[in-house]
């Protein structure tokens, strides 16, 4: 999924987009939206309310990947930004892939206190490997399954610090 990644044409972006709704719609209320179609960039936004069926939110989930066209007119992922909320416990745990300074399409978590979900970026980077929609829905679905918050000490800094203190 990274930018040397495959691209995909019209009809494997829409059966991507199709496919991915019906195995999310299992897990509570889902909207998809899926903006630029006929424009050169392209965002999908999967958002899903558990536990669903107008009983309280427990949790909000956001899925939002942004493609853009390629010469020959497929699509290449640009970025993603995967987004879960605990609402009873205010913990917001999230995996990003866009560039971060002089660094193109770098994967990272963000794992902080949260009352929603975030349109911004954040300070705390933190270190991740490059995820795909299902797997990122995967960790997601145990912490909701556990009944547990994310465990935000469990990630390290993006940043890593060689300097040796004297």
């Amino acid at each position: 999924m990274s930018s040397d990644g495959v691209p995909l044409a019209e009809g494997q972006l829409r059966r991507r987009r199709d496919r991915l709704g019906d195995f999310l719609d299992a897990w509570g209320d889902l909207t998809i939206d899926d903006a630029g179609e006929s424009a050169g960039r392209r965002r999908l936004e999967f958002v899903l309310h558990a536990p669903g069926h107008d009983l309280a939110d427990e949790i909000v989930v956001r899925y939002r990947e942004y493609y853009r066209r390629t010469r020959v007119g497929d699509w290449l992922l640009a970025k993603y930004a995967y987004e879960y909320l605990d609402i009873a416990r205010k913990r917001r745990l999230a995996f990003h892939m866009h560039p971060i300074s002089s660094r193109p399409l770098m994967p990272h978590a963000h794992c902080e206190d949260a009352d929603g979900l975030a349109d911004d970026e954040g300070r705390h980077h933190l270190r991740a490997v490059e995820l795909d929609l299902r797997e990122a829905h995967e960790t997601f679905m145990r912490l909701y399954a556990s009944e547990a918050g994310p465990d935000c000490d469990s990630y390290l800094p993006l940043v890593v610090n060689r300097a040796i203190d004297d």
